[in-house]
């Protein structure tokens, strides 16, 4: 009986947030393996059910967070094994380029940090709080209201520069905590 009911709690956690994981997948880009990535996710969740917290999704958007981190390393991994066998040199890793015809916002967006990117989209396309973005991001919450600041900001100066202000100053390069 035990296990039906686990089933049935498991259901629901999954029909609620699936769509958002798959969301968070396919913004990052692996749209190839999206469904593969859902799955790793969800049987993540299913080994681990009784660590799940009252809030899953936080907690499934950081498991998505490292899957997609694990994969990715993967692949720089196969792709520098091949450049080595082929003798070529290794090529860099993928890094979110502005696009002419984007919106000012999504080329401001590219301009960022993958750090910055990734906390401010959290907040605004997955619709997270700030202490659930730190949970996803295994930050603490004095960490967070500091990171979400500077990203902030540093967006606000990339979006005028889009924009052609005159006034707007160039990025400083400031470090992430």
């Amino acid at each position: 009986m035990m296990g039906v009911e686990r089933e049935e709690r498991f259901r629901l956690v999954h029909e609620a947030h699936a769509r958002s994981v798959k969301s968070y997948v396919l913004r990052r880009g692996a749209s190839s393996a999206v469904d593969d990535l859902v799955a790793d996710v969800f049987l993540v969740a299913w080994r681990r059910f009784d660590e799940i917290p009252a809030d899953p999704l936080p907690w499934l958007l950081g498991v998505t967070r490292r899957t997609l981190s694990t994969q990715r390393r993967g692949e720089r991994r196969r792709h520098a094994l091949r450049e080595r066998l082929s003798g070529e040199a290794a090529g860099q890793p993928h890094v979110m380029q502005p696009q002419s015809h984007e919106s000012p916002v999504l080329s401001a967006l590219a301009r960022l940090t993958e750090a910055d990117r990734e906390l401010l989209l959290l907040i605004a396309w997955d619709g997270l709080s700030p202490a659930q973005a730190g949970a996803v991001l295994d930050l603490k919450p004095g960490a967070v209201r500091m990171r979400l600041h500077r990203a902030r900001r540093r967006l606000e100066r990339a979006l005028q520069r889009e924009q052609g202000d005159p006034c707007s100053e160039p990025l400083p390069m400031e470090a992430s905590p």
